[in-house]
């Protein structure tokens, strides 16, 4: 569905192009036409074609555009992460600690931590405890805006 969104101006200039170019050669076989009639309808198809060459040299490079910042955000999120990870280590954090951080920062529940990482939620809520007790904030909310804000500060 995707394809045929993205292509759909150019099937329809396609489309159109086909379209007059049958005509055109009906009409100069028929030879019942002017001449003037064959060179509008020529112009036209021209015209279209120039449009969809154009339309599909859009397409790609809006193609490539988006390929490279997709590219870019994944850079971007991977120096995110080695970031974060640094920071837990500064703060002391365990593997254990760190993971629900992590989880916690992603905007999971409590309930979601633990389910997936197979303890009781009395345990993350334990380590989530300590994480915020060994980084100095009150809680999720403080602990994601630390690096929300050092995202900010790099515009």
């Amino acid at each position: 569905m995707k394809i045929l969104l993205k292509y759909l101006p150019a099937m329809v200039l396609a489309s159109a192009s086909l379209f007059f170019a049958y005509d055109i050669i009906t009409d100069i076989a028929g030879g019942g036409d002017s001449r003037l009639h064959v060179l509008i309808e020529f112009s036209v198809f021209v015209a279209i074609a120039i449009i969809l060459f154009r339309e599909l040299q859009h397409v790609r490079q809006l193609s490539l555009v988006i390929r490279e910042e997709k590219s870019k955000n994944a850079r971007l999120a991977g120096e995110l992460l080695t970031v974060i990870r640094e920071q837990f280590n500064q703060w002391g954090l365990t593997p254990s600690e760190s993971e629900v951080a992590l989880l916690l920062i992603k905007g999971l529940s409590m309930k979601e931590v633990a389910s997936l990482r197979n303890v009781k939620e009395k345990t993350v809520r334990l380590q989530a405890s300590t994480v915020y007790a060994k980084s100095g904030y009150a809680g999720r909310h403080e602990l994601s805006a630390h690096f929300i804000e050092d995202l900010m500060s790099e515009l």
